[in-house]
């Protein structure tokens, strides 16, 4: 039997009419008159039994005593290490408990983000998971990423601030590749993100991906020495690189860089990168190296 086709007539009908039933939905789901649907429940029974059902307090238990390597499978840090930097954000994303409820312990929250942030699982699932409900999920995790943040920065994020700390960089990169006088390795890299709104195309890179921009900055171990994060991926490494602080920032002298002298000859520090960067004021192509001289 052949297929039913409908005509213009028919079509524009049928469009009317599930226009008209969205906006009825709408309207009686968002207004505030007596079809509006009242709230039942406090909360739901599953998620009131967080303390007997949730991940953290089964399965984490049973890796953290059974398979260490499988909880730093699960957590990304083993057990030592999720203590420890629980106990430097525990005052700061410590809730306290109200005659309505028991709030979220600080360990379960330090939980939720890590997974959240190692397998970049959706908060939905991972409400289900540690029984606790999506939004308040949603406010958990950039707390804690706040919190990381504050507390490890400063020990673990930082650019060197003395010529005795810059000239242990250079040394690490001739130890290490064989490659002297580099005082870092620089690159950026697109993060994926959900379109801002009303942010037109500003965010859509070349791939046509909607991102912002991670630039950092490397010592011969690939640990951060500097970190700039944010700038819309429709600029390129390049355009990121000039207006980034640590770029400013070399260019006033503020980084303490010492004079170095290699094989009897005065010779700068260099940044190694690729060739989305550019050298300023060198117009031959044959100068253009990857290559920043400080």
């Amino acid at each position: 039997m052949p297929p039913y086709i409908y005509t213009r007539e028919q079509m524009t009908r049928m469009a009317m009419a599930l226009v008209v039933i969205a906006m009825a939905e709408y309207e009686e789901s968002a207004g505030g008159g007596k079809n509006r649907k009242r709230r039942k429940i406090w909360t739901r029974p599953w998620l009131a039994r967080r303390v007997e059902g949730s991940q953290y307090n089964n399965l984490i238990q049973e890796l953290a005593l059974e398979d260490q390597d499988r909880y730093k499978n699960w957590m990304r840090l083993d057990r030592n290490q999720f203590l420890e930097v629980l106990e430097l954000i525990k005052p700061a994303i410590a809730k306290q408990d109200t005659n309505m409820r028991a709030a979220v312990p600080p360990q379960d929250r330090l939980a939720i983000t890590l997974r959240h942030l190692a397998t970049g699982e959706s908060q939905q699932s991972l409400s289900y998971q540690f029984r606790v409900s999506q939004c308040l999920i949603s406010s958990i995790i950039p707390t804690v990423c706040s919190a990381i943040y504050a507390a490890l920065q400063p020990s673990y994020l930082s650019v060197p601030s003395t010529q005795e700390a810059w000239k242990k960089v250079p040394a690490d990169f001739f130890r290490v590749w064989n490659y002297p006088s580099c005082i870092g390795a620089l690159d950026g890299k697109r993060i994926l993100i959900a379109k801002p709104n009303n942010s037109g195309s500003d965010f859509y890179d070349y791939k046509g991906h909607c991102s912002i921009v991670l630039m950092v900055l490397v010592d011969a171990d690939y640990k951060f020495l500097y970190c700039d994060v944010g700038i819309n991926g429709r600029a390129t490494d390049g355009a990121v690189w000039q207006k980034c602080t640590l770029n400013k920032a070399l260019e006033v002298k503020q980084l303490n860089i010492p004079t170095h002298s290699y094989t009897e000859k005065v010779a700068p520090y260099v940044i190694v990168a690729d060739d989305a960067f550019s050298l300023e004021g060198m117009d031959d192509e044959a100068i253009q190296r990857k290559l920043f001289a400080i």
